[in-house]
């Protein structure tokens, strides 16, 4: 029998699937990769934060000051030591050394370097109202010492980003980092509200009430009214729902509210030192 080819028809190279169900699998495929990396990266970042020494991680937090380091700040300091000296004799946090630094900056906002530093952005502290109320801000910061939450974000994006180096070569970075930021957001909210929490116990062991504890978040409630949307990725919970969680765990925990204590003299002398400049 003679072999006679049939000729071949302009579709022969077109694929049957539609081309928008292809890129729905494609979409669908790099989405869950992306959340597959995702926790992948949690599991290992949280297995390295609960194993790495108090030693490795003062370290760490040094060569961060090199980059940033602010000032020292003897009246912040002040009220983190009276603080800590409320935690519990076992408390995991007595081992680290603390330290307040004060930057220069309009930034609203304080963080937690690993290490035992906590950083104070001058633009909170004149925010800030009564000696309860930073209280309140310090012990959110200890809080987050606690739950070795500085440990995480930091060793997280260290992981993301080589990870995401080494999967895409750069051309798919910002897909990978749209996604996974917008997961860490909201783990990062969670990390918030822990800490509010553990901020909230603390005050009370500090004072004996919970007075100014939400007076912070009130005021900037005032200043900013964004709705909950504006905070759906946000790194920070909205202001109003951190309140009403507060408040709820205050009437839960049958905590008093009292009066708050005025700003001493060294913090006030502190603020107009920075309005001056």
């Amino acid at each position: 029998m003679k072999f006679v080819p049939k000729e071949a028809d302009g579709a022969v190279n077109i694929s049957k699937t539609h081309p928008l169900a292809e890129m729905a699998w494609l979409g669908g495929g790099l989405f869950l990769l992306a959340a597959l990396v995702y926790l992948g990266l949690t599991l290992l970042t949280g297995w390295i934060v609960h194993h790495l020494p108090v030693d490795a991680e003062v370290w760490i937090g040094k060569e961060i000051l090199q980059q940033e380091p602010g000032i020292p700040s003897p009246p912040l300091k002040k009220r983190l030591d009276a603080l800590v000296e409320c935690l519990p004799q076992g408390s995991p946090l007595k081992r680290y050394d603390f330290s307040v630094r004060l930057i220069e900056s309009d930034t609203v906002n304080a963080v937690a370097l690993p290490g035992g530093t906590i950083v104070v952005f001058s633009g909170l502290l004149k925010e800030v109202a009564s000696e309860n109320e930073l209280s309140m801000i310090l012990a959110h910061e200890l809080g987050h010492f606690a739950h070795r939450d500085h440990l995480k974000r930091l060793g997280k994006g260290i992981i993301l980003g080589a990870a995401s180096w080494l999967l895409f070569k750069n051309s798919s970075q910002p897909f990978l980092f749209t996604f996974v930021s917008g997961l860490d957001a909201r783990y990062s909210q969670s990390q918030e509200e822990d800490a509010d929490m553990w901020g909230l116990h603390l005050l009370y062991r500090r004072y004996g009430h919970v007075g100014g504890s939400v007076d912070f978040f009130a005021r900037l409630l005032k200043k900013k009214r964004q709705g909950r949307l504006a905070y759906l990725f946000a790194s920070h919970p909205h202001p109003q729902k951190r309140i009403e969680r507060l408040v709820a765990a205050a009437r839960e925990q049958k905590y008093p509210v009292k009066a708050v204590e005025p700003l001493g003299s060294d913090i006030q002398n502190l603020l107009e030192d920075l309005n001056r400049e």
